[in-house]
């Protein structure tokens, strides 16, 4: 009796312990590939000791995991590849006719349920359904279809069985044909879809295919799941337990992560921004461990100096002078009397604009600073290059966030997007508490035309407020949730240049804004534009069809009666990564070349020049007020605008000096990103998440972005004093997760 009862706890302990053997090796080995992926080599064993710790409660479960699998399928012991092959040989003439028809009925079953699963689920995140249904949606329709994948399966099992041919087969060759079939199935969709998923139903694998598709901490994942179920264990009842009490050792550096290790700045951020599995198990922990709820924890490096009281942690306004240290910085702030602003004795001749005149705003869609205008050896926009030869260049000029949603809409707002008042969802729906510019013009009788390639622009998201026309006949049919493999710059155009043939805007006052999408991701080759395969050139392709199309508009625009009284503004929602910083694209950081944005302003009358004083998106909304000279925000409530108009910088004197302002760059943490802003003053670039600092540059001798100097007290005290003082003035709209 107590040999029969001890089996079981034989078989617990050897499943277990091997998991744990097989699990402790890959860990280590997993959070040196992880730690691998830094930029800075530096610091290499601190990044590693403390990404071990992070990991640690994660391997651990992996190898809980492991040891269930090893129990429910192999009795406790490591899988045998030759053993299940043998078995499969050795099987019951009834079992093998089964397994030859179960085997291949499975990889068909789970490639359909895949196809559905991957459509549908594209469809619902794109119809801006509440993220809740959307998930549950999901689930139940996961579960009720695999489900019937199952089902099925094994009823053609159970029916084509008896046929002796599939009897005679052996499973062997079933199992591995199934296997291979379904990769190559898998490859060769991966290989025929668009990286958007728009298309045929099997296109959505296409998305495998995205460059910033993260797989890596997935892979590092299931390198350890299956270190942790395939390495063998050992029958010796004491080695059993010495194993499981190592495969908890590494919780010592779990304590050390939570306590000392991630107090070292850099090597917190270097996980927290480049470790791929490490950055999601140092939110987890920071999360888990924030024990009064304000987002902030006190341990994993989170600096929040107070755990127990909400009203104390680094995203906090510091009350000067009243002796508590509320954001943190180990000191209350000072009282400080601010220096009122100078007058300015300077008077703005306004009789220099044209009377009666139009704008025209033209955005392109994730384009870079460095156009042809700006030094750009390649001939990627020789249209735009001849407007800025006769326009005002803003040479410094910054968008409001680097991914569109946290962009556009503050842009057409003129509010930064933490003022802005919005849902929780990756493309912001913006509510009536927020007044749209178009909305002023619209009051002023001022005729108000939008143009638009892409549903997210006129889909009831606000961005379509106070057009009294929106053109959309440019937008594809199909709805994508990110990334587009359409081409329809040229249709963009065609439907601007139908809006300047009508009459309306022969006789009235308008405003017409028309935004080209083609250079966001995915990169599609035109013919003629073409300069190569890499991604870079693929992208430059792009933004040259773009150019050329945005020339037919400019081209009509000249050829038009109101030419002379039409202003041209031209500028971009952010900018694109294509490697610097060790990142590809856009979002989720505030690089220079993420949210560094042309800004071109043609005003007909004023001589060509160039403004090096950095610039801000956040003006061009009070600037197109002021120069339509409608009525700008009463000031009251919600109704203001943070930004003020260009008109003063764009009538200067050309000997003028204009002066240098601070740039704000806010960027509201949604579903998909974290809060990020950053403060440009005198040339040092300040970037916070949360209020908490995150690295320091001095942009005039470093516009790379190299040396961090966020350590060196004597620069960081005053950036960080001023960065604080800039966020208190903000009329912040706190939004949660639904």
């Amino acid at each position: 009796m107590n040999r029969s009862g001890s089996a079981p706890i034989a078989r617990l302990s050897m499943a277990f312990a091997g998991a744990m053997l097989g699990m402790l090796p890959a860990l280590l080995v997993a959070s040196a590939i992880d730690c691998s992926f830094a930029r800075n080599p530096q610091h290499f064993f601190a990044r590693w000791s403390a990404d071990c710790g992070l990991l640690a409660p994660v391997g651990i479960a992996l190898a809980l995991v492991g040891g269930a699998l090893r129990l429910f399928f192999n009795g406790g012991r490591a899988p045998s590849l030759r053993n299940g092959f043998a078995a499969l040989r050795e099987a019951e003439p009834e079992e093998r006719g089964k397994l030859n028809v179960l085997f291949p009925a499975l990889a068909v079953g789970i490639a359909c349920w895949l196809t559905q699963m991957a459509n549908g689920a594209t469809r619902l995140l794109a119809s801006g359904a509440d993220a809740r249904a959307v998930g549950a949606a999901l689930a139940l329709a996961a579960l009720a279809l695999g489900w019937v994948v199952i089902v099925v399966s094994f009823a053609l099992a159970m029916v084509l069985a008896e046929s002796t041919r599939v009897r005679q087969s052996d499973p062997r060759v079933a199992l591995v044909v199934s296997v291979l079939g379904f990769a190559l199935f898998l490859g060769l969709a991966i290989h025929a879809g668009t990286t958007s998923g728009a298309g045929a139903p099997l296109a959505v694998f296409g998305v495998f295919k995205r460059p910033e598709l993260d797989l890596r901490g997935p892979g590092l994942v299931l390198l350890v799941l299956a270190a942790a179920y395939v390495v063998p264990s050992t029958n010796r009842r004491a080695l059993q337990i010495g194993a499981l009490v190592l495969g908890f050792a590494p919780l010592w550096l779990t304590r050390r992560a939570a306590y000392s290790a991630l107090d070292d700045r850099l090597v917190a951020l270097s996980i927290e921004r480049e470790a791929p599995l490490g950055k999601v198990a140092l939110a987890t922990l920071r999360k888990l461990s924030d024990h009064d709820h304000d987002g902030y924890a006190g341990r994993f490096g989170g600096g929040d100096c107070d755990d127990h009281d909400p009203r104390r942690n680094p995203g906090a306004y510091d009350i000067p002078g009243n002796g508590i240290d509320e954001d943190c910085s180990r000191g209350d702030e000072p009282i400080v009397v601010p220096k009122a602003p100078p007058v300015s004795s300077e008077s703005v001749d306004r009789s220099r604009l044209p009377a009666h005149a139009n704008v025209v705003l033209i955005t392109i869609d994730t384009l870079r600073a460095d156009l042809g205008f700006a030094g750009n050896k390649r001939a990627i926009s020789p249209n735009l290059d001849a407007l800025a030869r006769s326009s005002t260049v803003f040479d410094n000029a910054y968008s409001l966030a680097s991914y569109t949603a946290k962009s556009v809409g503050p842009l057409l707002i003129g509010k930064y997007s933490s003022e802005t008042h919005r849902d929780w969802s990756h493309f912001n729906r913006f509510s009536n508490k927020d007044t749209f510019f178009p909305q002023r013009l619209l009051k002023a009788k001022i005729h108000t035309v939008s143009v638009q390639g892409y549903w997210y622009f006129f889909m009831n998201t606000g961005l379509e407020r106070g057009f009294e026309v929106v053109n959309s006949r440019a937008a594809p049919a199909v709805v994508t949730v990110d990334g587009d493999s359409n081409t329809n710059g040229d249709k963009v155009s065609d439907a601007a240049l139908s809006e300047l043939r009508k009459p309306e805007l022969q006789n009235h006052r308008f405003f017409m804004w028309v935004h080209y999408v083609d250079p966001h991701a995915e990169y599609v080759p035109h013919p003629g534009f073409d300069f190569g395969p890499s991604p870079r050139e693929r992208y430059d392709g792009e933004v040259a069809f773009v150019d050329h199309h945005v020339g037919r508009v400019l081209d009509a625009l000249s050829m038009s009666p109101f030419w002379d009284r039409t202003i041209v503004i031209v500028t971009s929602d952010h900018g694109e990564a294509f490697g610097e910083h060790g990142m590809i694209r856009h979002g989720f950081e505030l690089w220079e070349e993420l949210v560094r944005v042309p800004l071109i302003v043609r005003i007909p009358g004023l001589p060509p020049r160039h403004i090096v004083p950095r610039r801000s998106a956040i003006d061009l909304a009070p600037t197109v007020v002021d120069l339509f000279g409608a009525p700008g925000p009463t000031g009251i409530g919600s109704d203001f605008m943070s930004g003020v108009s260009l008109v003063k910088d764009l009538l200067a004197p050309l000997d003028a000096e204009l002066d240098e302002r601070p740039v704000f760059i806010d960027m509201a943490a949604g579903p998909n990103n974290g809060e990020r802003q950053a403060l440009i003053s005198a040339g040092k670039k300040l970037a916070a998440s949360g209020g908490r600092p995150l690295s320091l540059y001095d942009l005039n001798v470093d516009p790379g972005e190299s040396k961090d100097l966020l350590d060196d007290t004597e620069i960081a005290a005053p950036m960080i004093a001023e960065f604080k003082a800039f966020r208190r003035k903000l009329h912040e709209v706190f939004v949660r997760p639904d």
